[in-house]
């Protein structure tokens, strides 16, 4: 299986370099991957899903039958690896990689679009149903992936078969001019969010998914939460006027952490619920330049209130403020920052543990 915009760091001919798979999860975990490892022997196809140097899906396929999940795992800890075959790694885009983790359904779209206007009416029925998950076009010319959040396309990667990488609007044309060349196969993902929280990493070498039979429960997702739930009541305690104080999943929009009381008017709390969407949508316009001059900061004022919102990069999230008009702007927003960067630093060895 091929993702458009996935990079080659590695690849194996076990003909010629003999490779074990704990080898092959040390590494993978070793280099923090955020992508995939693709194994293709005599009559079977295994994929390992990385996120953050942990295991998180896996999917496998032995002549006409295939696994996904903790069965694809089981077996692929059952199978050695003889001298025959290849082993791949890829690294995928953070934004892909965040969706395919939570991805638990795909299939074949029956009457495939047969040309840009097909394919755009595809993207609105999605857009009415507020679609979340993957939409992918394989083609002769190439193979393309839409990433779709509550039905708006958040962005789009196309690959010719040579390896070179297109992204949003360049994507896009080479995609609808793979079109007009013929009916690709097009395949729609749909995106769970239980099932990304269920799918936690596991960080430690001797503690991959694929021993953690009768293992303790992996303690990371509480502890991050109970983290961005502190960092949010110490934001609120410095400044105590904020209406709302909440930390999200900029490529999902799901709010995962929130401090602060409950907006009494609808109007208002209808503005909270579209900010996610915003940030997302904002970041996404400075795609492709260089780090320093992306997005990390957004200011939004409205007759009534004043909305702040601190993106950080390394984890696609964010936290946002609503302020009262009558707080000072400059301060609810060096104590955002500040409170952004906190978070930042705390979870990363959280992430980066070993435990013993």
């Amino acid at each position: 299986m091929k993702f458009p915009g996935s990079k080659l760091l590695q690849q194996w001919d076990l003909s010629v370099r003999p490779l074990s798979l704990e080898d092959l999860f040390r590494s993978c975990k070793e280099i923090g991957l955020t992508g995939l490892a693709e194994l293709r022997l005599p009559k079977t196809v295994g994929l390992i899903f990385y996120y953050l140097g942990g295991e998180v899906n896996a999917l496998y396929r032995e002549g006409s039958v295939a696994y996904n999940g903790e069965a694809a795992l089981d077996h692929l800890r059952a199978r050695a690896l003889g001298p025959v075959g290849t082993i791949s790694v890829y690294e995928l885009p953070l934004d892909m990689a965040h969706l395919l983790r939570g991805i638990t359904a795909r299939k074949k779209v029956p009457d495939a679009p047969r040309n840009a206007a097909d394919l755009d009416d595809l993207l609105r029925r999605l857009e009415r149903a507020e679609h979340t998950g993957t939409l992918e076009v394989h083609a002769k010319e190439g193979a393309g992936m839409f990433l779709i959040v509550r039905g708006r396309v958040s962005n789009v990667y196309w690959e010719t078969p040579e390896g070179v990488i297109f992204e949003k609007g360049e994507a896009r044309s080479k995609l609808t001019a793979a079109l007009r060349r013929g009916v690709p196969s097009i395949y729609l993902g749909d995106f769970s969010r239980e099932t990304w929280k269920a799918r936690t990493e596991v960080t430690a070498p001797t503690r991959h998914r694929l021993d953690r039979h009768g293992a303790a429960e992996d303690p990371l997702p509480r502890q991050e939460a109970a983290l961005g739930e502190q960092v949010l009541a110490d934001l609120v305690a410095q400044v105590p006027t904020l209406l709302q104080c909440f930390l999200f999943e900029m490529t999902t929009g799901a709010v995962l952490a929130r401090v602060g009381p409950a907006l009494p008017e609808t109007e208002l709390d209808s503005l909270v619920q579209r900010i996610p969407p915003v940030t997302t949508f904002l970041r996404n316009q400075t795609w492709g330049l260089a780090d320093e001059d992306r997005l990390d900061y957004i200011e939004l004022s409205t007759p009534r209130v004043s909305v702040l919102v601190a993106i950080i990069p390394e984890v696609l999230e964010a936290i946002a403020v609503v302020v009262d008009p009558s707080e000072p702007v400059p301060v609810a927003a060096s104590a955002l920052r500040q409170a952004a960067a906190e978070y930042a630093s705390r979870l990363r060895p959280l992430r980066q543990r070993v435990p013993v």
